[in-house]
């Protein structure tokens, strides 16, 4: 265990802000974060030809199912407060485009950090830190972005921080975890001199189940992703600045929970503004949007994190689930999300159930089951800074209304 800083005096301010959203396909054309459409990114067919231009290293073999890291390991690690640095590590951190990577460092710094779960016990969360290597020419002190990835998976593997860009890892055209390509956003955030953290979420990376958009602990990752990195910058002598979040997909979900719940549970942060694009603020539609998808196996995911923090939910889902459905559920709990795709991609959840029902059908009749789902459910608080939604009417996976209702609730 790294020798770790005394968990700070947190202080409090006056959360003032604008909602300044847009919730429109007049924005963008689908739902592809802007970040990704960089000008400096080449053409798919050009990323395929040239991967060590684009940056893969492909020096080490990608982490699969049940490799152990004792960076991950936990037992022993002691509870801080929210935020608290447990546990630090430099890693190799590889260039996305060569020749044009001068604002990021060959290393990032990756992290545990303490934060809390859905019923306020202290748990650790792992990620990474990339400190810009240009200088911030904003006002104020070099601000920092806290990235929530889109949908990666559940096991230990998919965590951000152990794939590409770190780690020799190889790109994710080689290694076929082609959600990892967000670590592009790293790039674009660095080159304008922004300090990037990126959070595993609950339970990916650390032990225990990936509590997949769990709005309460999305939210507490990412908030407290930002007091962890603000000790980091504190106990080097630096200055910390303002505070951003941004994600698209499971990511905009995240960004917007925490966008939510900043001013209740991190009011010591300044928080400038909040990106959230094609968030699932609404998981019973999202579900019934994609069920029968490349994503089905998504829904999957969400059940394991609920079984998980709503153990009587367990019970009710026994007596209904299919032993076909109990397999499905066991093997995507360690999945990443191309192998979903490859695995369960065009079929429906009623081939889990003992009735076949889809699962957002019996959930619905479950009263635990649609408890649990409304508890996930955003737009109950509103954001006290600036906040912006992007979706588009035309997204197969994340449902267009569902996004486009939450601005209207946080804009009503």
């Amino acid at each position: 265990m790294r020798n770790r800083i005394e968990s700070s005096v947190f202080r409090s301010r006056a959360s003032r802000g604008l909602c300044a959203l847009v919730a429109s396909a007049g924005l963008v054309a689908t739902a592809v974060p802007a970040a990704a459409a960089d000008p400096l990114a080449p053409a798919p067919d050009s990323l395929a030809q040239g991967m060590a231009d684009f940056g893969s290293s492909g020096l080490a073999p990608r982490v699969e199912h049940g490799d152990i890291d004792p960076f991950y390991e936990t037992e022993g690690l002691e509870a801080e407060a929210p935020g608290g640095v447990l546990r630090t590590l430099q890693a190799p951190y590889a260039p996305v485009f060569t020749g044009l990577d001068f604002s990021v460092p060959d290393t990032a710094e990756k992290i545990v950090y303490s934060t809390t779960d859905m019923h306020g016990n202290a748990i650790p969360v792992s990620g990474y830190v990339v400190e810009p290597t240009v200088p911030w020419n904003g006002a104020g002190e070099r601000p920092t972005v806290v990235i929530g990835r889109g949908t990666i998976g559940q096991g230990d593997q998919c965590a951000p921080s152990r794939n590409w860009p770190l780690d020799n890892q190889p790109d994710p055209l080689q290694s076929g975890r082609k959600v990892a390509l967000e670590g592009l956003y790293d790039w674009v955030f660095a080159s304008a001199g922004v300090r990037v953290v990126v959070t595993d979420y609950v339970g990916m990376g650390t032990p225990g189940i990936h509590t997949y958009m769990n709005r309460a602990e999305q939210a507490h990752a990412m908030l407290d992703a930002a007091r962890a990195t603000r000790n980091l910058v504190g106990e080097r002598g630096g200055q910390f600045g303002k505070v951003a979040f941004y994600g698209h997909s499971q990511g905009g979900g995240a960004s917007a929970s925490a966008a939510e719940s900043a001013s209740e549970y991190a009011p010591d942060l300044d928080v400038a503004g909040s990106y959230s694009s094609a968030p699932p603020a609404d998981l019973n539609a999202v579900q019934r949007h994609i069920d029968g998808s490349e994503l089905t196996g998504a829904i999957g995911f969400t059940i394991n994190g609920l079984v998980d923090r709503y153990p009587d939910l367990d019970a009710d889902l026994a007596a209904n689930l299919s032993p076909d459905g109990y397999a499905a559920l066991d093997e995507l709990s360690t999945m990443c999300t191309d192998e979903i795709s490859e695995n369960y991609g065009g079929h429906t959840t009623s081939e889990w159930t003992e009735s076949g029902q889809k699962l957002d059908e019996l959930l619905d009749e479950i009263p635990a089951g649609k408890a649990a789902m409304e508890e996930q459910r955003l737009g109950a608080r509103v954001p006290q800074a600036p906040a912006m939604i992007v979706s588009g009417p035309h997204d197969p996976t994340v449902d267009y209304q569902q996004a486009k209702d939450l601005a209207g609730q946080w804009c009503g």
